[in-house]
């Protein structure tokens, strides 16, 4: 029955997308985080949704009498070199585990969607409704998590998702989310809408408790902590970090408090350690290729861990345990890229995140003493969280490829791009009533 229910709602909302590529968009969104594969049973499961939506959004692209202008900004260009860099290094690469090449058949997809973002988004309804979708997709997922968290007192462990990974995938995914509700909260009108954006960023906040991970667990600090100096009433926004950080603490168990503690000792953890030597073999990946890496999540195949085992002692002078025969992820978003696309893909992938920082920069910067444009100023502003977020949380996972990632590089450059054309159009009127004066006395 649940699968006819989804199939109807689906095929109904299908109708409506024709002809309408930012519909056919945000259903791409939808589909990416939602994954009905894995939450249905029956025959909704074996429907290839994606690939549906993508074969829509190319008909939108014919079909549509919308002005199709696309825009190619630097983030883009840096983002198609960075798939290129990709693709070349995964045809070169001698990896034998095939999950590089599923890696790179993702990859071209989520940098169509970011480029298709870049270019049909730009307006302040359609970037509004693009975040809501964010919010609303993630939070089919962490709402029930950070619910099951708070009603069985805090034992419930949540170990990942079958469509946002492992759990540590999951709670940078959260972290990210929640200062896209704070946005919702801050700029919503609706009473109702203010709560549910309030109690949406409590539940996810569980959510990602609930997960043991330890680098969410610090990604919720540096949430915190970059919410507070960020904020224009810090006292209070302090004292609400304050009481829910009590509270939350009296819920967490033991077992919970124990794990977070071994941060402060990573250096005798075994699973921190464990993860030094990954980078160590990616580092020993990089530099016998430097150009192009040893393929995608080339950490992980059997034959490229052990051929780079031998030479593990190139780098002896930080002290770690041997590595073992059994390949490990590289456990961080640096030294992933790093091993598997080399020093130039590294070098790029910094770039583009440098790059999307500065387009929020921009757009606060931009939108200073333009009233009617503080959204963007706000929203830019709560989007560079999100990217610190997964900057400093992300050093200590594997979650390089994330839909999320290129979608955020795509909303900085898209707020931008909205407030520069906003003020040019405005320079431009004022150009149009200047020379009006003249006209009419002459």
């Amino acid at each position: 029955m649940r699968d006819l229910a989804f199939l109807g709602l689906f095929f109904a909302v299908l109708t409506v997308a024709f002809n309408r590529i930012h519909v056919c968009i945000l259903l791409w969104v939808w589909i990416s985080f939602l994954n009905p594969g894995f939450q249905l049973y029956g025959i909704g499961a074996a429907i290839p949704y994606n690939k549906i939506i993508a074969g829509l959004t190319a008909l939108a692209l014919l079909a549509s009498r919308e002005k199709k202008s696309f825009h190619c900004d630097r983030t883009s260009v840096l983002i198609l070199f960075f798939l290129c860099i990709a693709a070349l290094s995964q045809f070169m690469s001698e990896a034998s585990d095939p999950t590089g090449w599923d890696i790179l058949d993702k990859l071209w997809k989520i940098v169509v969607l970011n480029l298709l973002i870049s270019s049909f988004m730009r307006s302040r309804v359609r970037l509004h409704v693009l975040v809501l979708t964010l919010c609303i997709a993630t939070g089919s997922e962490a709402a029930g998590d950070g619910l099951k968290f708070l009603t069985s007192g805090g034992s419930y462990n949540l170990s990942g998702t079958p469509s946002w990974g492992d759990n540590n995938q999951v709670a940078l995914i959260m972290l990210m989310a929640i200062p896209m509700l704070a946005y919702v909260r801050e700029v919503s009108a609706a009473p109702l809408v203010r709560l549910g954006s309030l109690v949406g960023i409590v539940l996810f906040t569980c959510g990602v408790l609930a997960t043991n991970s330890r680098g969410g667990f610090i990604g919720l600090s540096v949430l915190a902590a970059a919410g507070i100096m960020g904020s224009q009433h810090k006292v209070r926004y302090f004292l609400a970090v304050a009481v829910l950080g009590a509270v939350l603490s009296q819920a967490v168990p033991e077992k919970w408090t124990n794990r977070m503690n071994t941060i402060g000792t990573a250096s005798e953890d075994s699973s921190f350690m464990g993860r030094v030597v990954a980078w160590k073999l990616s580092t020993l990946i990089a530099l016998d290729n430097p150009l192009l890496g040893g393929g995608l999540h080339a950490l992980t195949s059997p034959n490229i861990w052990n051929a780079y085992r031998p030479g593990f002692g190139l780098l002896s002078f930080i002290e770690t345990p041997d590595p073992d025969s059994r390949p490990h992820a590289a456990h961080s978003i640096y030294f992933e890229i790093l091993g598997d696309t080399g020093f130039l893909g590294l070098a790029v992938f910094l770039t583009i995140m440098v790059s999307s920082f500065w387009s929020g920069m921009q757009a606060k910067a931009l939108a200073r003493g333009h009233p009617d444009l503080q959204w963007a100023a706000s929203l830019a502003g709560k989007l560079q969280l999100s990217l610190i977020v997964f900057a400093v949380t992300g050093a200590g996972l594997s979650a390089s490829y994330l839909d999320v990632n290129f979608i955020l590089f795509a909303m900085l450059a898209v707020v931008r791009a909205i407030v520069k054309a906003q003020l040019e159009q405005r320079r431009v009127r004022a150009d149009v009533r200047g020379y009006s004066v003249p006209l009419a006395v002459r």
